[in-house]
Formats: structure tokens, C-alpha cells, sequence
């Protein structure tokens, strides 16, 4: 019992470490062609550039070693025949521990047709009254100014103007949960999805909210949906292969965890803690092991490694006595 509590302690536990991210993702046209040399450029809350890159070959960016805040992506076209598009980043750790947490980005640039260009990261259309708009953008402006409490009275104002308010609806939800907030968060991003069921945002956000509030069924079905539309983001599957765990539905842990290593590699390295979890129920405690000495090897942020080692020592001889 003293090596479930130890590895509990691995996996749900934190060890002082902040947060850092990788956003990273793909551009693709409005056909799904992937876009080659586009360039991106990152700048902080303050509009200060960080740093400009291009899109390789398969579309593909990547910004490493960033803290928790707010960030801008300006995709420039750079020549080519699409329009300039400006995405709000909001970096805020809600995984269960800290550490190094993949931020995966698909955007989809709209090439130039007669027609304006939409309004920069606009996900769904509506006709919203002007005021709850100007009480939706003052939340929007107050969260970049680091004002929370501020923000969530507006951002309630503009929903209770305009019930079916999509956009302040997931802002609102989501900010709940990234304030632990989660009991408000449910039926606000409920409603959400009502409004637009293929809000992957929402999804995500609601099966976080689940989890941490012990409704694990429902989690697993929020986190499914959210996997139909955003297959390619570690950090779904990674709360997937918790909620599973948590379910006692272990086979199925197993699957989405690996998945959520395979999309996110060494960036999604808390995969092998919550396998070894999973292993050690399971009374493989050679597979525990394997999956415990990688996550030392590829966790970048790991500042106190001795409980881990303590408890590879501990399975291991449980290895051996199994084998006896």
C-alpha cells in the first residue's frame, strides 16, 4: 500500500515546478493542404516579439520553453494568397501537475476571395447585440490585464444580455476552470455546446471540469467527442487515459495514454507516471519499472527524482518476487 500511495503522490502530486509550454501545431489551407513557408510570429502580452519562424514543408511550427501567460500568434502570409490571421493564447496550466505541457494549434488560413477577411480567431458566426459584444471584449481585454474577477463579471453581463453567446460562453467556462472553479464551469460549457456541439475547447474544458469533480463517466464521454475533433492533441488523450484509469476501465487507460505519448512524445512524458500507475495495479511490475526509468529520462522539470527511484526500487522487487 505504502508503493500505491508513493506513486499516487508521483502522479497526482506536484513538486514546486512551474508550468512551461510548447505550442506547436499545423497550418493548413481552407481544402486541408497543408501550407509550406508561411511565417509565425509569437510576441507576449505586451506585443514584445519572442520570435518568427517559418512553416516547414508539412506545415508544421513549433515555440518551445514558454512560461504560463498570454500570447499572440500573427500568421503573415508572407507573399502568399491568404489572409492574415491574429490568434489569442492563453497559457494557463489546468493538467494535474506541473511540468512541461504541449499546446497543439491547428489553424486553417482562408485563402483571398472577393469577399473581407473574417475577424481574427472568429470560430463561430452569430449575430450578437452590440452590447453584450462590448461587455464580451472588455472580459477579453481585462483577462489579457491579468483582471480574472474582472473579466468574469463581464463576460457573465454579456451572457446574460445574449444567453446563447457562444464565444463569452467557452471564455467564461474555461476561465472557471482554469480558477478550479469547476461546479460553474459544467453547465456553462453544457450550454456551450448546445449552442455549437464542435467546440473542441469546450469539450476539453468540460472534461477536465469532470474529472476533477469525480464524474468520471461523463468525462470519458466529453473526452471522446473532443478526440472526434481534435485528434491530434496529447493533452485529451492524456485526461482520457485518466478518466479510464479512474473508471477502473484500465485496458482502455492503457490505449489512450499511449496515444497521448505518441502524439506528444517527450513533451507528454507524464504518460509514463500514469502508466505506471496502471501497471502496478495490474501486478506488472516490470513494465512499471520500464515506464518510470523513461519518464526520469525524458521529464525535463523534474527537481526531486528520489521518491521516483525509491519506488523502481520498490517494483522491482516486486518484479522478482512475482517471478519466484
Amino acid at each position: 500500500m505504502i508503493l500505491l500511495t508513493v506513486l499516487a503522490s508521483l502522479v497526482f502530486g506536484a513538486f514546486g515546478q512551474q508550468s512551461t509550454f510548447e505550442v506547436f501545431g499545423n497550418v493548413r489551407d481552407d481544402s486541408g493542404k497543408p501550407v509550406n513557408g508561411i511565417r509565425i510570429s509569437l510576441t507576449d502580452e505586451n506585443y514584445q516579439p519572442i520570435n518568427t519562424i517559418f512553416t516547414d514543408s508539412s506545415g508544421r511550427f513549433r515555440f518551445p520553453g514558454l512560461v504560463q501567460g498570454r500570447y499572440q500568434l500573427k500568421i503573415e502570409p508572407a507573399g502568399q494568397p491568404f489572409y492574415e490571421q491574429v490568434l489569442k493564447l492563453d497559457l494557463q496550466a489546468i493538467r494535474i501537475r506541473p511540468g512541461n505541457e504541449p499546446y497543439p494549434v491547428d489553424i486553417v488560413v482562408k485563402r483571398k476571395k472577393e469577399a473581407p477577411p473574417e475577424r481574427a480567431a472568429v470560430v463561430f458566426a452569430q449575430q450578437v447585440p452590440d452590447t453584450a459584444r462590448s461587455e464580451y471584449e472588455h472580459g477579453v481585454n481585462s483577462l489579457r490585464d491579468n483582471k480574472s474577477d474582472e473579466a468574469i463579471e463581464s463576460l457573465k453581463k454579456a451572457v446574460g444580455i445574449f444567453p446563447d453567446y457562444f464565444l463569452a460562453l467557452e471564455l467564461l467556462g474555461t476561465e472557471y476552470v482554469k480558477r478550479n472553479e469547476f461546479e460553474p464551469a459544467v453547465p456553462i460549457l453544457t450550454h456551450a455546446l448546445e449552442v455549437n456541439h464542435a467546440a473542441s475547447k469546450s469539450l476539453y474544458a468540460l472534461g477536465v471540469a469532470n474529472i476533477k469533480l469525480n464524474h468520471t463517466a461523463e468525462a470519458i464521454e466529453w473526452l471522446k467527442k473532443c478526440a472526434e475533433l481534435d485528434s491530434g492533441n496529447a493533452n485529451v488523450y492524456m485526461y482520457m487515459g485518466i478518466a479510464y484509469g479512474n473508471n477502473r476501465e484500465l485496458d482502455q487507460a492503457e490505449t489512450a495514454l499511449k496515444k497521448a505519448y505518441q502524439l506528444g512524445g517527450t513533451q507528454a512524458a507524464d504518460a509514463h507516471l500514469y502508466l505506471a500507475g496502471l501497471y502496478n495495479k495490474q501486478e506488472r511490475y516490470a513494465e512499471a519499472v520500464k515506464e518510470l526509468e523513461l519518464y526520469l529520462r525524458e521529464a525535463t522539470n523534474v527537481k526531486n527524482s528520489a521518491p521516483i527511484k525509491e519506488t523502481i526500487i520498490k517494483l522491482k522487487e516486486k518484479a522478482k518476487t512475482k517471478k519466484s
